[in-house]
């Protein structure tokens, strides 16, 4: 069992919603909210019902909201739910009741797993039986060792398991580290290969944001995610309006802001047809990527102060700092300049901007495939 939250201030969190009823085109549900009430620690749970339509394609969305106020007064509103619902929803607000019981409200977004009592037994089995995973090593048995390692998995906050890992010694461990992490790379570069030509860019947002790492290995100094998706002009940077960039990064130490815009591998670089010859122009939407991204870097400095005094306002923590923020832009593929004047046409220009690093896909990737060839020397 897996509950994800999303804090809303130091004192409030959204959970996942509880889809009580759906069909193709609507459906209803419980959106839950964690609170730290100070007048009774044990009324810790809100919500709302939220009626959602949609088209069968699209996404879900919140219908709009009636107004009770205008109401008049023979009207009345009424929402049935049948006992299998309200079963539904008694356990999933039980859940959350015992989460806030436990960990109360945590700041940012983060998921909280309930272990399989099942693991104990998988820990007894290992406990004084140094051969069984020598066994389970064998060729013909590698998918029974699949399976268990899956259902370790999946019991991620098993008190047994790190104590178990914390025994071992530091050259085992070591092994341990390089070995998953090698597992992970790999299977990021198999992601990468089968979807070179894909041209969707939330596909490639989400990628990144699962694997927030791979954009700090662009920059010599060190950098984190602050938050994807983020908002650099407006209100605040948590998506109430303005402009929004794809990954907003940071120095830790200096807090200097780094914006990242993501296209797609097909993005194309440069145009077919020669301005001169020998001559290619950058192709209008790589050009038009760089343009967006100097925009979101003007509007972040010119109304930062505005976003600082409404963060600290609303309580939400802001970790960044526009001393002189980076740009970057992620689009297309080196590989499909097949001609020696694209490629120097290409290089020629991103080379020339002064203000906006411009990374192709496979550039990328090709940094981690150099991490995977060094992990495994």
């Amino acid at each position: 069992m897996v509950i994800y939250i999303k804090s809303t201030s130091r004192d409030s969190g959204i959970g996942d919603d509880v889809v009580l009823r759906e069909t193709e085109t609507t459906r209803l549900i419980f959106r839950p909210e964690i609170v730290n009430n100070i007048h009774n620690s044990n009324a810790s749970i809100k919500g709302s019902f939220n009626f959602q339509k949609k088209r069968k394609k699209d996404t879900w969305e919140d219908h709009k909201e009636f107004e009770a106020s205008k109401l008049k007064a023979d009207e009345w509103i009424k929402i049935a739910i049948d006992t299998g619902e309200t079963l539904k929803l008694f356990n999933e607000l039980k859940k959350y009741y015992k989460v806030h019981e436990e960990y109360g409200v945590k700041q940012g977004s983060y998921a909280l797993y309930k272990t399989n009592p099942g693991l104990e037994k998988v820990l007894t089995l290992f406990e004084g039986n140094n051969e069984l995973l020598t066994q389970l090593l064998e060729e013909d048995k590698s998918e029974v060792l699949e399976q268990a390692l899956e259902w370790i998995v999946n019991t991620e906050n098993s008190d047994k398991v790190v104590d178990k890992l914390s025994k071992l010694r530091e050259s085992e461990l070591d092994q341990l580290n390089t070995l998953v992490g090698l597992t992970n790379l790999k299977r990021l570069l198999e992601v990468w290969e089968e979807n070179r030509e894909n041209s969707s860019e939330k596909f490639w947002q989400v990628l990144l944001k699962d694997n927030t790492w791979v954009l700090s290995q662009l920059f010599s100094n060190p950098t984190v995610l602050i938050e994807d998706e983020a908002y650099v002009g407006g209100k605040t940077t948590n998506n109430d309006s303005g402009k929004l960039v794809d990954f907003l990064y940071a120095n830790p130490f200096s807090k200097d802001a780094v914006l990242i815009e993501i296209k797609t591998p097909t993005t194309p670089l440069v145009s077919n047809t020669e301005y001169r010859t020998g001559v290619h122009s950058a192709h209008k939407e790589l050009m038009g990527a760089v343009t967006q991204v100097l925009t979101y870097k003007g509007t972040l400095q010119s109304e930062y102060s505005n976003i600082l005094v409404n963060n600290v306002r609303s309580g939400k923590n802001i970790d960044f700092d526009v001393i002189n923020p980076c740009c970057v832009v992620i689009a297309g593929r080196f590989d499909t300049l097949i001609e020696t004047s694209h490629k120097h046409s290409f290089e020629l220009y991103r080379k020339e901007l002064k203000n906006v690093i411009v990374l192709t896909f496979d550039e990328l990737f090709m940094r981690v495939k150099n991490l995977i060839d060094l992990l495994e020397k």
